[in-house]
């Protein structure tokens, strides 16, 4: 299977929310074709859709030659799931001629809400699934605590379909969870097609966030991002801890990965300079193994 290079668009959400179009012309200009919306500013909290009509964004789109394969459409912490309008969100990303929406992520921190989480995303992915789009889940760290001899991530992907949910895997944040993301793609198959590649830096230690943090605090979900990471430690691809050689080379082994998604939230530099690097280095990767 052919790997494409896609960007999640959050690694530059500041750019966007200054001069959304513009930003995009950038990111077209300096080689991506594929990318991943993130549909809402996050200054004001307000839908790009709000601001521009549809079909000026498939316009722009179009003229630039970008492909938008798939959205990020989440909630802000401590809003259920489903009170988002999910046939509205589906109706405007099919206008945009998105085929997939990713949940980015559910602030789940015990068996109880896993489970109930579990339920909402079967839901939403069924009504997806009536239109002919795919629904993902995408992971961070938290979801890797474990609650007796299994993690949550692992209990949510049992309790969901895999006929409406899919997963996206973030494989940085799978290894800051504790876990090896190769390990992790291997026994979910088929069902993870797109993966999120970061890198992180070498000062970062521990790398497993739950060696690091209190216990307490991993009742928390958001207390882990505001207290033990920090922005420095996401780096430009290539820099940091991962081994881009090897782990491309299992990744085009395993031959379910349709989409390598860069996502840089690192803030030293430039922006636009960063993740021009980064499409540099995963093409470079994924050149060689051709």
């Amino acid at each position: 299977m052919t790997m494409d290079i896609g960007l999640n668009l959050f690694s530059v959400f500041r750019e966007l929310n200054e001069d959304y179009f513009g930003t995009l012309e950038k990111v077209a200009v300096m080689g991506y074709k594929n990318i991943e919306l993130i549909t809402a500013n996050f200054s004001n909290g307000k839908r790009y859709s709000d601001t521009f009509t549809l079909s000026a964004i498939k316009q722009k789109f179009n003229e630039l030659g970008l492909k938008a394969f798939a959205a990020h459409e989440g909630v802000a912490p401590g809003q259920s799931i489903m009170d988002n309008d999910w046939d509205k969100i589906i109706a405007e990303n099919l206008e945009l001629e998105c085929k997939s929406i990713v949940f980015p992520m559910a602030f789940i921190s015990g068996q109880e809400d896993t489970l109930q989480t579990a339920q909402h995303l079967n839901k939403i992915g069924e009504k997806c699934k009536e239109v002919g789009m795919d629904f993902y889940y995408h992971n961070h760290a938290h979801e890797f605590k474990r609650v007796g001899d299994q993690s949550l991530f692992e209990l949510l992907v049992e309790n969901t379909n895999p006929e409406f949910v899919k997963i996206e895997l973030d494989l940085i944040w799978a290894m800051r969870g504790g876990y090896d993301p190769i390990s992790l793609l291997e026994k979910l198959d088929a069902r993870c097609d797109m993966i999120h590649q970061k890198d992180l830096g070498n000062h970062v230690n521990p790398v497993n966030l739950f060696q690091a943090i209190n216990l307490d605090d991993a009742e928390n979900p958001m207390k882990m991002y505001t207290d033990y990471v920090k922005p420095t430690d996401f780096v430009n691809l290539g820099t940091g801890i991962v081994n881009f050689g090897e782990t491309y080379k299992k990744l085009n082994e395993l031959g379910h990965i349709r989409y390598a998604i860069v996502e840089n939230e690192g803030q030293i530099g430039d922006k636009f300079t960063s993740i021009a690097s980064d499409l540099n280095v995963i093409n470079q990767t994924i050149q060689k193994l051709k």
